[in-house]
């Protein structure tokens, strides 16, 4: 009985951020209500309230449904993050990583792109963007530890490096704008990746 209203709570909740994702990267953060957002998802506006207490909340809980994904998987504890840092060379290492991270930004590049853009999304922006950094850092050290960083590259410019070429914005804007198709950017951005970090290629 409890497993069961359990598994209808989540359901809800699901659908709900869903619905946010959804409308929040159609019309926006300030132009989308907690009421129409509890009209996509098929629930009360209380029922929206009730669960995230208020429109902030209801962003980060869309965003992290976004990067999540639909096996709920964090990043950290995926198998492409864990195969980027064991490859055995930080050319697949690089490859394993843009495409995991692609992955994710096909889901969530839109909804960060509204995020960053609007003066109220902007803190919640702010914030994921810190856990990307640090998570990046990460995979920074491990590159370096199969390949030196290129002469004169300090590890917090790759860093910087890294956060833009393998970011949701420039994701937006080649894949969403400019129209390029997703292999020929993923191929795009390793090489430079590779170039840029690591003078390779």
């Amino acid at each position: 009985m409890t497993s069961t209203r359990d598994q209808r709570a989540k359901e809800t909740r699901r659908r709900m951020t869903a619905a946010a994702c959804r409308l929040f990267s159609e019309r926006g953060y300030a132009a989308t209500t907690m009421d129409a957002v509890a009209k996509e998802a098929g629930v009360a506006v209380q029922t929206t309230y009730f669960t995230f207490r208020n429109k902030a909340s209801l962003l980060q809980a869309a965003f992290e449904h976004a990067v999540l994904g639909p096996d709920e998987v964090p990043p950290h504890l995926s198998d492409w993050y864990r195969n980027a840092r064991s490859a055995p060379d930080v050319e697949t290492a690089v490859r394993i990583f843009v495409d995991g991270n692609f992955a994710i930004l096909q889901r969530a590049a839109p909804l960060s792109w509204v995020m960053s853009a609007d003066k109220d999304g902007r803190a919640t922006a702010d914030y994921n963007e810190g856990l990307r950094r640090d998570g990046f850092r990460e995979h920074i050290e491990a590159f370096a530890a199969k390949h030196p960083l290129r002469d004169g590259l300090s590890p917090e410019h790759a860093l910087d490096l890294l956060l833009v070429l393998v970011g949701p914005h420039q994701f937006q804007l080649f894949i969403g704008d400019y129209g390029w198709g997703l292999d020929e950017y993923r191929n795009w951005v390793v090489a430079v990746v590779l170039r840029e970090l690591f003078a390779i290629g």
